[in-house]
């Protein structure tokens, strides 16, 4: 049998770790002379002008890539492992070390796509057209760089700039994957401070940018650019600008619903500390939209505020109707601020806690009381003073007047009772609230309320 009979088309599939590696025999290559074989491969960004070498230990060959198709290959290197280089301006470097060349195949690489951030930079956070999301109220954000080398923090301080701009601290040695809740350090005013002065940077390689929170935006896409400027302590500069950007958001909660509170569900909902009901939407929402599709049911008098662009809080100007189960519907026709609407209804309930006395002054079972202390009763409700005299008794009978409470304003909620004479001494009082007293919507208490006290010793 002739050598050039054993020179068939024939194909095999190596797969060696995680990467896919194609040996092919060539027709019209003696493969039992399997001391030669091909490297090739594609480079996604034909348009790049990357030069493709191979090395072992010194260069043996280099060569341009195709501008057609990105395409490059290596022919006859001799069997044995190849270092690949691929280099190309304004990309980083590729390699890819121990690249196994076949006697009589071709070995190869595949796609590659060169990466855009440069040589001297590991990572950084956000990723390039990424999305973060931004609480203003509470926090700042942050831009995290983590070098290759170890850097020279004059240079890479005067090579970095955002757009739109910002005043901001840098914080080496530091590198985060999240927005900043507090900046390191701050001062109690939230100021930043400049901390200690770091004197050498042999090694360290992470820095944070934390954005000042005049200057921290929601829905805003940033730009972070770091110049050529920019150098390892070596004295090594960026070959290529770092560019990257990412856009924030306000969406804090969810992206999946409207959030609310009180939730869908709660019972016993306090009608005095819950004025007002909260919803937050998944994204910012437009004003007119939204307050024309929700309903409240029962009807009630309300006013929408907005304290942040995805916040809708349902005011009623005042305690909410007690011991009711009280509905908020959202139609699907509420558009956001870009007019996307909803899309779907939305609607959750909550019950409201009964009408009740919520504390007392005495408060049940408190002794050595002063004698002329008046009593002070707190209702989960504003409360109409002029049911309070038929709903209220005490034992042994002491006269009195009764008046809203508060120390500096009057509160509705609060009633209280100033005796006309002295309690006696060291003598039991019990009080008693009847279901008689009435709320500001006309409500009565389901139950009546009694507590006792003792009054001091003389």
């Amino acid at each position: 049998m002739s050598k050039r009979s054993l020179a068939p088309l024939v194909s095999l599939l190596l797969l060696v770790g995680c990467n896919e590696r194609i040996v092919e025999y060539r027709e019209g290559v003696n493969p039992n002379d399997a001391f030669h074989g091909d490297i090739v491969g594609r480079v996604a960004q034909h348009n790049s002008g990357a030069v493709v070498r191979v090395s072992q230990v010194w260069p043996i060959q280099s060569t341009p890539i195709n501008p057609m198709d990105g395409s490059f290959a290596f022919r006859d290197l001799r069997l044995g492992n190849y270092d690949l280089t691929i280099e190309a301006p304004d990309y980083r470097i590729y390699t890819r070390n121990n690249v196994m060349v076949h006697g009589g195949g071709v070995t190869s690489i595949g796609e590659i796509d060169l990466s855009t951030v440069p040589d001297l930079v590991a990572e950084h956070y956000p990723e390039n057209k990424g999305e973060i999301v931004h609480d203003w109220r509470h926090g700042r954000i942050a831009i995290s760089i983590l070098f290759a080398r170890p850097m020279d923090r004059v240079s890479v301080e005067e090579a970095f700039s955002t757009e739109p701009p910002s005043e901001g601290i840098f914080v080496w040695g530091q590198y985060t994957k999240a927005p900043l809740r507090t900046t390191f350090p701050t001062d109690p005013e939230g100021a930043f401070e400049p901390g200690a002065t770091i004197t050498t940077f042999s090694k360290i390689t992470s820095m944070t940018y934390s954005v000042s929170k005049k200057d921290s935006h929601v829905d805003t896409t940033y730009t972070v650019t770091m110049s050529t400027a920019a150098r390892d302590t070596a004295g090594n500069h960026l070959r290529f600008p770092l560019e990257f950007s990412f856009r924030t958001v306000q969406s804090y909660v969810t992206i999946y619903g409207i959030q609310t509170n009180p939730i869908h569900g709660d019972v016993d909902v306090d009608p005095l500390y819950t004025r007002s009901i909260r919803l937050t939407f998944p994204r910012r929402m437009d004003p007119s939209s939204t307050e024309a599709a929700t309903t409240v049911t029962p009807p009630m008098n309300v006013v929408f505020l907005w304290p942040e662009g995805n916040v809708m809080l349902i005011h009623t100007g005042g305690p909410l109707l007690a011991d009711e189960l009280i509905t908020v519907g959202v139609a699907g026709s509420a558009l956001d601020r870009d007019g996307i609407p909803m899309g779907e209804d939305y609607s959750f309930s909550f019950r409201t806690a009964p009408f009740r006395v919520r504390w007392t002054s005495p408060s049940n079972a408190q002794v050595f009381v002063e004698q002329s202390l008046p009593i002070t009763i707190g209702f989960n409700s504003y409360v109409v003073l002029s049911t309070m005299s038929g709903a209220f008794s005490i034992t042994p009978a002491i006269q009195g007047t009764f008046r809203h409470g508060g120390r500096t304003y009057d509160a509705p909620e609060q009633i209280v009772f100033t005796p006309s004479t002295p309690y006696q001494p060291n003598t039991k009082y019990t009080v008693t609230i009847s279901t008689a007293v009435e709320d500001l919507h006309g409500t009565r208490m389901k139950d009546p309320h009694t507590f006792s006290f003792v009054t001091r010793a003389n």
